[in-house]
């Protein structure tokens, strides 16, 4: 893993093949102590197991998808929960037929390079675990 400092707390990252996208988060955020963060990205993976949430059930329902695939859109945050980086990224992904897959993504490793732009929050919010919906939530100040 690569990065460079850009403004503002901004960081330009880039993953190197064979890295795994969901814990080279977690191991930047832990290494820079981010606490809060927001990252956008695009690139080249293989393997990527996505997930999907069903609220009734309160389960995820995992998907491997084996190949090569084009990351054409990476979006998510970063938090503490239990102290720990919690990474939380949702995917598009493309296959070499321009078939189109999203969802949460659990893992993927990177099969050429994937390019990351960190924003830094400077913030530290915390989530804890919801049992309402059974999903990890930021706890915020401010109810409308």
């Amino acid at each position: 893993m690569y990065y460079s400092v850009l403004e503002n707390k901004t960081f330009l990252v880039r993953l190197e093949k064979g890295e795994k996208v969901i814990s080279s988060i977690k191991e930047f955020c832990k290494k820079l102590d981010i606490k809060n963060a927001l990252f956008m990205g695009l690139g080249s993976i293989e393997d990527p197991t996505l997930a999907h949430y069903n609220v009734n059930s309160k389960k995820y329902k995992e998907k491997a998808l084996p190949g090569i695939f084009e990351a054409t859109s990476l979006v998510g945050n970063a938090a503490l929960f239990e102290s720990e980086p919690l990474i939380h990224g949702h995917i598009n992904l493309s296959d070499d037929e321009m078939r189109s897959f999203g969802g949460h993504l659990v893992e993927a490793t990177v099969s050429a390079t994937m390019e990351l732009m960190v924003q830094d929050l400077r913030s530290s919010k915390m989530k804890k675990y919801d049992e309402r919906i059974g999903l990890k939530l930021f706890e915020l100040d401010e109810h409308l």
